[in-house]
Parts: structure tokens; sequence; C-alpha cells
């Protein structure tokens, strides 16, 4: 279940509305001024811009609720407006209103296919299977963690994800700093495992006789038992796991902003999970 989610269904057909609307308006109030000409009512043939400046208005508002933000899109309810002040015969008007229409119909297309749809954060029961309810259990253990903190978290899990354990160790120092005295203990621990192990990956060293281990305090936040008898080798696996895993948690919990990333990266966080 990777990937990034898009809006749910209810937003996706909102926005679907919207884009249809933008023709119908604009051509309509159009159409609507020709029949009342041709009917006699002696009206501004500028009036009828009006659904120039709605449709506008709709174009406007989809680009921007996008992340990335059209400027051309954003900026024309302005030249509708202009349109709808300033007074035209019927010929000329009828021309710029038609060609208008036009325009907001190619650059909603253009919008919809160069700026893409609008994304929103996903949640925790985005997540699949087991994943999903490790992280609604510890959720609740990083509610002192802030926005800023979680998001240079979550970078240690991407770099050891990509295999950058360099950076990895370094973020992990950064994020320790930054947690400072928040009452994150174990994500602290989790980082400073995490820290530890990515220098011996980036070295190739095999795990040393003594390491960075979780205190028994923090059993109830991890998400694999260490088993009893088992070796110093697979003992250290279980300990980054379970290091990587609350950072995980911690980081997904604490940044909507970042969940899309650290989407991107469930399968890696699943595979330690079932390890």
């Amino acid at each position: 279940m990777t990937g990034i989610d898009t809006v749910p269904r209810s937003g996706k057909n909102s926005q679907r509305l919207i884009e249809l609307a933008i023709p119908v308006i604009s051509f309509g109030a159009t159409f609507a001024g020709v029949l009342l000409w041709q009917a006699g009512f002696a009206i501004g043939f500028q009036y009828f811009a009006i659904g120039c400046v709605i449709g506008s208005c709709l174009l406007a508002y989809l680009a921007w609720i996008r992340p990335r933000k059209d400027i051309v899109a954003l900026s024309t309810p302005i030249y509708a407006f202009i349109f709808f002040v300033v007074p035209t015969d019927y010929s000329s008007g009828l021309v710029l209103q038609l060609l208008y229409s036009a325009s907001l119909v190619l650059l909603t297309v253009r919008l919809k296919y160069r700026f893409g749809t609008l994304t929103t954060p996903v949640s925790n029961t985005s997540l699949g299977g087991e994943l999903a309810s490790y992280v609604s259990r510890v959720e609740g253990a990083f509610s002192a963690v802030s926005a800023e903190q979680a998001r240079i978290t979550g970078e240690v899990f991407v770099q050891f994800a990509r295999a950058e354990y360099r950076e990895a160790a370094k973020l992990s120092r950064e994020a320790r700093v930054l947690l400072g005295g928040t009452d994150g203990a174990a994500l602290s621990r989790a980082l400073e495992i995490a820290g530890e192990q990515a220098v011996l990956l980036e070295k190739g060293v095999d795990a040393p006789a003594t390491f960075i281990a979780f205190l028994p305090e923090h059993a109830p936040l991890l998400a694999k038992e260490n088993l009893p008898g088992v070796d110093r080798v697979r003992q250290s696996q279980t300990v980054l796991d379970n290091a990587l895993l609350l950072i995980f948690a911690a980081a997904y919990t604490g940044s909507p902003k970042n969940r899309d990333l650290l989407r991107s990266f469930e399968g890696f966080a699943a595979k330690l999970l079932a390890e």
C-alpha cells in the first residue's frame, strides 16, 4: 500500500463538479445574454460577463487549494471583472466573452494536468495491517513532539530506507538535539540507536559485543519483542528494527505534512515489522 493518497472520493467529486461548472456558467451566461438580446431586452451586454467572473473565481479557487499555485489561473478574476465593468457593444462583447470562456476551459485543463490534483494528509488508518495497528497503539506517546521535531525524525527513517547511513547518522544527532528536554525519552533513545547503527552500517562493521539498546520501561512502545537466547547480531537487528519503527510512528503521528513521504516507504517499515 505504498504511494500517495489523493483527496477522498467526496473531495474528488467536488473538484469535478467545479471543473464542469466553469464552462457551463461562463458560456451559459453569454448564451443567456444572446437569447435576451434577441428577445428585445436592451441590457448592457457587458453584464453577461458575470458568468466569466464566476467561472474565473471558481478556477482561481481550484488553483488556490493545490499545493503548487498557478499564478495565471489565480489572476483570471481580475481580467473577468474588467470585462464586466467596461461597457461593450453586442458584437465585441459576445466575441470577447466566448473567447474568454474558451480560455477558462483551456486553463482548467492545464491546471488539472500540469499542476495535479489536490492532496491531503493521510490518516493512520490509511496505513496497512499491522503497521497501522502499531502506529495507532503508540501515537499517544508523542503528544509532546512538535511538527518540526517529527519532521527531522522522519528524515532519519527516510535516509535509512534509502541506505544513506552517513546522512541518517548525522540527522539522528540533529534530531536528538532538537528534541532537547521534551517528554520523549524513548524516541531520543531510538534516535541514539539508529545513529550508532547507521555508523556501523556505513563502515560495514558487524554488531559489536555491546550496543545501545532500549531500557525496560520502553518495552510498551516497542513493536517487536527481543527474544532471549538469540545471537547478538539478531539482537542488534531487533533493536534497530524497533528503533526505526518507533521513529516512523513518531514522525507519522507528529508531522501530517510529511505523511505522504513516509507512506512512500511504508513497504520498508512493514518489512521491518514482519521480519
